[in-house]
């Protein structure tokens, strides 16, 4: 049985130190003791050492927005992993269609930095999905089909178990809906067939695919009662404690 997963990156909407580490003592306090579901949060850089003072006293686990795809040298800007192993993290959110958008990042860039997750034994929290384009020519399957095999390219199966794996269809990130409930739950098969094809009936049984994609404590509910949607991946609804209680309550509902 995959074990339920609620997570949070709270992208850069969290812009001060104070206002973050008041979001983490309230989430803390909703939902920091919980056992059954895998929860865990992804703040900007500067606030992981602030949140992870708050969520050790609890069972809530952090990480980090991304990862230099190096472990050291002149890479001006980039975090590397021993860093952020020190910090305690646990997840590194990597391939989110912002980053590709706005900073050009390749599958083949997130594969490097899936193999450095692998060294450091960190869970990657890899995001796939189609495009508008993709979708309106028919060619959505065909995207999410040559994201996965790209990125988990040469990547050991016992590490493909641990990787969890966030559908976001890209044309409903931001969004006032989720894609619809049908949708959702076709792509999540097809997305675990893919896996079983390619790696293996076993990678298959363990790795956890979770939506994501506006969604919401109104939403979750149905989300979360889908076959193959092991949990959910929230934007800015989950910038709530009251919020990410409710969308949580709904995960433990459906554990």
């Amino acid at each position: 049985m995959r074990k339920k997963i609620v997570g949070a990156s709270w992208k850069m909407h969290v812009n001060t130190i104070k206002e973050g580490v008041s979001l983490a003592e309230g989430i803390n306090n909703e939902v920091g003791n919980i056992e059954d579901l895998d929860i865990f949060i992804l703040p900007s850089f500067p606030l992981i050492h602030g949140v992870s003072e708050i969520f050790k006293s609890g069972n809530i686990g952090w990480g980090a927005q991304n990862i230099c795809f190096e472990k050291k040298g002149a890479y001006t800007g980039e975090v590397p992993a021993e860093m952020l192993k020190e910090l305690g993290c646990k997840y590194i959110e990597l391939a989110h269609a912002e980053r590709k958008k706005y900073f050009n990042e390749t599958d083949y860039r997130v594969n490097q930095k899936i193999k450095i997750c692998e060294e450091f034994d960190f869970i990657p929290v890899v995001c796939i999905g189609e495009t508008e384009d993709d979708l309106n020519s028919g060619k959505e399957k065909e995207a999410l089909k040559t994201q996965i095999l790209d990125m988990l390219d040469g990547v050991q199966n016992d590490f493909k178990k641990k990787i969890i794996l966030a559908y976001e269809p890209v044309w409903a990130i931001g969004k006032s809906e989720t894609a619809g409930l049908d949708y959702i739950s076709k792509m999540h098969s097809f997305i675990r067939d893919i896996v079983k094809e390619n790696c293996g009936e076993d990678v298959s049984k363990h790795i956890r695919i979770i939506y994501g994609g506006s969604v919401n404590p109104e939403t979750s509910d149905e989300l979360l009662a889908l076959d193959n949607v092991d949990g959910v991946f929230i934007g800015r609804f989950g910038l709530n404690s009251v919020n990410f209680k409710k969308i949580t309550d709904s995960a433990l509902k459906n554990k």
